[in-house]
């Protein structure tokens, strides 16, 4: 058995023993069928629990379906280590047989960082899906994303229809759309497969 198919059985016995894991599995696999089918997707890596969880979720999906999947890292170089912290989550996937992209953002973020930050990571991605003939981005939001997103929208005093949150599926252009299968998900339970499945998270904090 080689390396890769040794880490897919072991996520996959990971899974099995535990209930809530094979069912965030099940949903998963579930949603992506009716969605994605057999179309090429881009899965968006940062090194915090929930891509990782992502990241280990659409490799077992990859072996299961056959489709082409790019995992992608956005290195920002707003903070001195950056590079090196990119470098690092690499060689975890790399330990699992996942090959990662690292993309850098070349232009220079020194107000509104998030913002801005945001805007940069999505751009950088959907020129890389353009490449790619990459039709679906796939980030790890979680449901504790919803909650934050609707209580940083409630401050700011938006109406009731700013006040809605994330969507499952996002327009991003005309042939790409961005995919949040874990919306559901608490993130106590994401990260519980990505801790189980790399043994460490490596949070970005600029991502």
């Amino acid at each position: 058995m080689s390396k890769k198919n040794s880490n897919v059985q072991n996520l996959k016995s990971i899974l099995r023993n535990h209930k809530k894991s094979l069912e965030i599995y099940s949903e998963f696999n579930s949603n992506l069928k009716k969605t994605i089918k057999k179309d090429s997707f881009l899965v968006a890596v940062s090194g915090g629990g929930d891509s990782l969880a992502l990241t280990a979720l659409s490799e077992l999906y990859k072996s299961e379906n056959k489709n082409k999947v790019f995992f992608v890292l956005i290195d920002h170089g707003i903070r001195q280590n950056s590079k090196a912290e990119a470098e690092k989550v690499k060689k975890l996937l790399k330990k699992k047989g996942i090959a990662l992209s690292i993309l850098t953002n070349k232009k220079k973020i020194n107000k509104d960082i998030q913002n801005l930050a945001r805007k940069a990571r999505y751009n950088l991605l959907v020129n890389f899906c353009i490449k790619k003939n990459c039709k679906f981005i796939l980030t790890g939001h979680h449901s504790d994303d919803q909650v934050e997103t609707f209580l940083i929208r409630l401050s700011r005093g938006s109406g009731i229809q700013g006040l809605s949150s994330m969507s499952k599926i996002t327009t991003l252009s005309k042939k790409i759309k961005l995919l949040r299968p874990l919306l559901d998900i608490k993130k106590k339970d994401i990260v519980f497969i990505a801790k189980k499945f790399f043994n460490k998270i490596i949070q970005d904090p600029s991502n």
